[in-house]
């Protein structure tokens, strides 16, 4: 790709763009900058203010009327490496709610920003809090699928494949370049809001490929969401001193054991006793619970994006919920 003549566009301009535009003109930025190898902005200042993102995501908790319950934090105090967190996905404030738990400067990875390049939400991440932003291409999954099932792709499809494959590919080395410098990002390996009866979903391998690569560790994060409360779990760092490429498969299940258990945690030290009568067969609760967690999508966030951009493994297929609870949504 050329990028001898990118031009950097004004936020006036960035404001007249459709989102397909606006998406596309960031991908390219991230290329470009990465082909002449812009260096990373330094964490310090962001460090310095964190007081200030903390208060921010304070006021935003109170005027939504969210509650933030800290169920419990095994960290070590004395962790020098970077630190990836990786947190279970359960819902519209997961990431502000982690985010305030942490109590950390960390860098939010981000998938498929849209309408936050250009708004005030943006401009928290960008200027006092920290992101890292890829897209996924959930808009051409079935082109992914495609490749994977090793079809032919027309030369457009393999102009747009190579070109998310690309940011994706930007995204991982950005991310390990700041967990080499002891940096700290929060990541979200299940890729899309869990609206399974699962504690987690399959996970994607970035994180554990992340730690490793950065000689960072993994602190994992289990959610759960009632109503407008969410609860937070921290669990204890994954050492992972020695570990190389080929131990990123096991790392990324044994990752995903630990998410499950914080979850499971919350869940299990509930003692409130439920009435029989209260009970629903489990096709109702699942659509109760669907319907609960997308009652807070914004920004055109569907089941249908949901679908495209959780992970997905042609050797272990697995339908995040069934067509006939589409139909019924």
């Amino acid at each position: 790709m050329e990028h001898s003549n990118f031009e950097y566009k004004k936020l006036l301009e960035l404001k007249k763009m459709s989102m397909q535009e606006l998406s596309a003109y960031y991908r390219k930025l991230r290329i470009y900058e990465y082909d002449i190898n812009k260096p990373l902005e330094t964490s310090k200042i962001k460090k310095r203010i964190y007081f200030l993102t903390k208060l921010i995501l304070k006021i935003d908790r109170l005027l939504s009327g969210r509650n933030l319950i800290l169920f419990d934090d095994k960290r070590s105090d004395n962790i020098s490496a970077g630190k990836v967190y990786a947190s279970s996905h359960v819902g519209r404030y997961d990431i502000e709610s982690a985010m305030e738990a942490i109590n950390e400067q960390v860098y939010f990875v981000m998938g498929d920003p849209e309408e936050t390049y250009r708004n005030l939400e943006g401009f928290f991440l960008d200027k006092i809090s920290g992101r890292i932003c890829m897209d996924t291409g959930y808009n051409i999954s079935n082109v992914f699928k495609k490749y994977k099932k090793g079809q032919t792709l027309t030369l457009q499809e393999l102009e747009l494949y190579e070109e998310y494959k690309m940011d994706r590919h930007i995204c991982d080395v950005t991310c390990t370049k700041r967990i080499a410098d002891k940096d700290n990002i929060l990541i979200y390996p299940e890729g899309a809001w869990n609206v399974t009866p699962r504690l987690t979903q399959t996970l994607f391998p970035g994180a554990a490929r992340i730690a490793v690569n950065g000689n960072g560790v993994i602190i994992p994060i289990g959610i759960v969401r009632d109503k407008k409360t969410y609860i937070v779990n921290i669990g204890s760092e994954i050492n992972l001193t020695g570990a190389c490429e080929s131990d990123i498969k096991d790392i990324t299940k044994s990752l995903k054991e630990n998410m499950n258990s914080l979850v499971g945690e919350i869940i299990f030290s509930s003692k409130e006793i439920i009435s029989r009568d209260s009970f629903k067969d489990s096709y109702q609760n699942e659509l109760d619970f669907i319907n609960d967690i997308m009652s807070e999508s914004v920004n055109g966030y569907t089941l249908d994006v949901i679908e495209k951009t959780r992970y997905y493994d042609l050797d272990y297929p697995e339908n995040v919920f069934g067509k006939q609870y589409i139909k019924k949504l």
